[in-house]
């Protein structure tokens, strides 16, 4: 496989007029940012549905309800078609997290 020298070009290419070869190649080039963009030692776990969800990070489908509700794991939502939601459990987890320590700053502060 030949290495292609402006990636820019390549991006900016239509799929209908690519070649097999340089579609492998923008497919390789995807593939390879994505797993350097991949926390080291973590792979990409994934939930499909809140109960599922609820489940992995270990705690209600209600509480993983309220979070979906109020926005906190808008950024962890991986795909969304109709009812049915995939969720980036270590993101998910984090984003969690951080909205419960903020929670309790807010609880302290006003006391």
């Amino acid at each position: 496989m030949k290495d292609f020298n402006n990636t820019q070009d390549l991006l900016q290419k239509p799929i209908w007029q690519m070649t097999g070869e340089e579609f492998l190649q923008l497919n390789q080039l995807s593939r390879s940012s994505a797993d350097n963009s991949r926390e080291e030692g973590q792979p990409t776990a994934y939930a499909h549905g809140i109960g599922e969800l609820a489940q992995m990070i270990g705690c209600c489908q209600s509480t993983v309800y309220t979070l979906k509700k109020l926005g906190v794991l808008d950024e962890a939502i991986v795909s969304q078609i109709g009812k049915r939601i995939v969720f980036d459990v270590n993101k998910a987890r984090i984003l969690a997290d951080e909205y419960q320590k903020s929670q309790r700053e807010a609880r302290r502060e006003s006391k």
